[in-house]
């Protein structure tokens, strides 16, 4: 996907540590793109979303109630999480195992997609584990190598989550 960067930027907000910018979609005619970061921790913008057409008032109506709601944030970025797995080849997973013997907690929390920075949450942690095994687990179709290792990094990161 292209950054802001490379298309007009049609609006743009920011609402206390959350910057947004709003483009035309160059694959979509006649739609655009909602990009967000968070200006503490994000260098570069991500998209948040598409909407079928540029309404300023329907993206700022949204822009605050994604501002304003945890449980709205949250409930988005366990979709784009599930998505993400959903495309997670089980190669991706061999080679969180193989940089994990150098950094294991950098290698668990990109398999987790948590933040570097972010303390861990245990319930944050197992919702995610949760995701994963519908996809890896070998009941349904997965890799059991696969899921040994997000067992593994589970069992790891729910220790550093309780050390906290």
């Amino acid at each position: 996907m292209p950054s802001p960067d490379c298309t007009k930027i049609l609006t743009e907000a920011t609402i206390d540590n959350l910057n947004f910018q709003v483009t035309h979609n160059p694959f979509e005619p006649g739609t655009c793109i909602l990009w967000f970061r968070d200006i503490r921790t994000h260098i570069s913008f991500t998209a948040l979303g598409k909407f079928s057409e540029f309404d300023k008032r329907k993206v700022l109506e949204f822009v605050v109630r994604y501002s304003t709601s945890s449980m709205l944030r949250r409930e988005l970025e366990h979709r784009r999480f599930a998505r993400k797995v959903e495309m997670m080849p089980p190669s991706y997973v061999e080679k969180i195992e193989l940089a994990s013997t150098r950094n294991r907690e950098a290698a668990y929390r990109t398999l987790f997609n948590l933040d570097v920075a972010m303390s861990i949450d245990a319930s944050e942690l197992a919702r995610r584990r949760k995701i994963m095994a519908k996809r890896f687990h070998p009941d349904a179709g997965g890799n059991t190598k696969a899921m040994s290792l997000i067992n593994q990094a589970y069992d790891f990161l729910s220790e550093k989550a309780s050390g906290d």
